[in-house]
Formats: C-alpha cells, sequence, structure tokens
C-alpha cells in the first residue's frame, strides 16, 4: 500500500476476521501515527448482513489515504462494499480483502511481490491485444473468449501507491470483461459468498455459455443447495448471468500450490471467468450489476490469438 508517516488510514473489519483487521491497524500505527488510523467493526455499526454503507463509515472516508476492508463476505452485501469501493476509489488507495483469513495472510500475503509485479505485466503485455483467447481443461472446460480492444486489461500487480489504485488481497491477477464467450465452463469453486459457504467441492459444476450468457437449464451439479443457491443468484439481475471478468493468475508463488477453498486466494492461481458486474469504472464495458461471482478454472490449457500461453495450469513464458 506505500503507507507513509502522516498519512491517515481506515480499516473496515468485523467479528469473523478481527484478528487480520486488527493486525492492519497494528501494523499501520508503526508507520503513522496511531491517531490517524481508525478501525470500524461493522457488528458495532449495523445488523449483518449490510444493505447499505453504514454512515459513519461513509463519512469518514474521504479523509483518509489508505483504507482496507477486511471482513467476512454475506449473502447480499455486495453492493455495500460495491459502495464502499467506489467511495474509496475517490479519495484514497484501497485494499481490498473479503473473506481475509489468518491463512491468507500467512501465504497470499507473504508472496514475493517484486515477482508478482514482474509476471504481471509479462502476461498483461502478451493479452492486452488479444482478439481471441481459448481455455480447455480435462474436467471438461471448452471456451472460447473474444475481446473488445476499448475495453481494458487490468494488471493488477499489488502495488496500489497513488490514489485511486485498488485490488484485491492477496494479489496477482490480469483481467478485462470479455466481449463474447462460447462453450461449456466446469468449476469446483465460486467467488462471494460462495466461497465461506462451500470451499473447493468435489462434485464439479457445468453449465453451457451462449453469447456470454449463462444457460440456467443447462446448470449440472451434484449438490442441490449449492445449485439452488447459484440459480437464486445468477436471478437477481437481468446481467447477473452475463460473462463479466475473464481473469489470468499472476501470483507465480501460489500458482505452484494447491488451492484452499478461498476465492480470495485462489483466483490469483488460476484462471477464473466471472459473471454479473464488469467494475466498469476499469474496465471500460458498458453494463452495470448487483452481483459478481466468480469461478475457479483447474489445470487450464490457455492460447492467446492460437498461441499456446499456458499448459495444464503453468505458464510458458
Amino acid at each position: 500500500m506505500g503507507l507513509r508517516p502522516g498519512e491517515k488510514v481506515l480499516i473496515i473489519t468485523d467479528r469473523a476476521e478481527f484478528e487480520v483487521g486488527i493486525s492492519l491497524k497494528q501494523r499501520a500505527e508503526k508507520i503513522t501515527d496511531p491517531s490517524k488510523v481508525k478501525l470500524f467493526v461493522l457488528e458495532d455499526l449495523v445488523l449483518r448482513p449490510l444493505r447499505a454503507l453504514p454512515q459513519a463509515i461513509a463519512v469518514a472516508i474521504p479523509a483518509v489515504d489508505v483504507t482496507f476492508w477486511a471482513a467476512e463476505s454475506l449473502p447480499g452485501e455486495l453492493v455495500a462494499r460495491q459502495e464502499f469501493l467506489h467511495e474509496a476509489k475517490k479519495f484514497a488507495r484501497h485494499g481490498h480483502m473479503p473473506n481475509i483469513t489468518r491463512q491468507l495472510m500467512e501465504q497470499g500475503m507473504c508472496s514475493d511481490y517484486d515477482k508478482v509485479y514482474e509476471l504481471t505485466h509479462k502476461i498483461y503485455d502478451i493479452v492486452r491485444k488479444a482478439k481471441k483467447i481459448t481455455v480447455t481443461n480435462k474436467l471438461g472446460t471448452r471456451i472460447e473468449s473474444e475481446f473488445d480492444f476499448k475495453w481494458r486489461w487490468i494488471p493488477s500487480d499489488g502495488r496500489y501507491h497513488e490514489k485511486g489504485n485498488w485490488g484485491n488481497l492477496p494479489e496477482g491477477e490480469t483481467f478485462t470483461a470479455p466481449k463474447l464467450i462460447n462453450g461449456k465452463l466446469v468449476t469446483n469453486l465460486l467467488g462471494d459468498w460462495f466461497s465461506e459457504k462451500y470451499g473447493n467441492f468435489n462434485d464439479p459444476l457445468s453449465f453451457l455459455i451462449e453469447d456470454s450468457k449463462i444457460q440456467t437449464d443447462s446448470i449440472s451439479c451434484e449438490n442441490s443447495g449449492l445449485k439452488a443457491d447459484l440459480l437464486r443468484y445468477l436471478s437477481t439481475d437481468q446481467n447477473s448471468t452475463r460473462a463479466s471478468e475473464f481473469a489470468l493468475p499472476t501470483n507465480p508463488e501460489l500458482m505452484v500450490l494447491p488451492t484452499i477453498g478461498n476465492l480470495l486466494q485462489d483466483e490469483k492461481a488460476r484462471v477464473h471467468i466471472a459473471f454479473g458486474d464488469p467494475y466498469q469504472d476499469e474496465t471500460g464495458a458498458p453494463w452495470k450489476c448487483p452481483t459478481h461471482v466468480d469461478m475457479l478454472l483447474e489445470k487450464c490449457d490457455l492460447a492467446v490469438d492460437g498461441v499456446p500461453l499456458m499448459k495444464n495450469g503453468a505458464y510458458l513464458v
């Protein structure tokens, strides 16, 4: 985050992730004046799940230089998190850490971020002008994605040193909104609150994508509860089923480890595709959505405009 002496810090945490929140506070107080570090525990302000950003937090944002969101994700809270993120980017640089845990602090957050930066920009330079990317894996994923040059690729390299910079921590990916996706997707890990509730699931979930839309009648999953939860989630908005993010991992130390069932870290180690909101401010894609769910793809083979870039989940560069 590049925190400097004299800067003001705002940390949002909750009871579930308080250990992380208080650690961020203690570390920040070693760099800047402790009186300039403010921590809010969500349950002290409002009932969960959040339906809107608490006023006490909203009025605190414009006065700070660095913000953190280190709290558990609950169903229905994405809109409040989006509201916080939108405001934080206006005034500060932001570390977004929904569902952060001690394990993630000890693994992904302890990566060599010089290596993350290097790989992120190497992959970004390869894909930022891509017209088409194909993805396959042994689970049955067969996807073809097309891209619009007017929609930006974002190199999420883990360095947030200027106002308006932000990213999900642990970090390491480059992403954009796809113009068009068709094919079949097979996943065993979902984002948002699904990550906390289900983790890695043994019986993969699969579905068809046509013209960038999940064909909900094609969803197949042995876990009836997961399938029902996903169908409800995808019915939230007309764009909830729309492919909104195509992302490549760029944290080399995580890419060689098994996934842990927490998407905040695992998405920095695997190819992933999301549906719903396309992070319009970053990518330039012309729609918004109150939902955004990432879907992880294991051990992918990937080609950029016909040139192989990844084999069995490992880069060829």
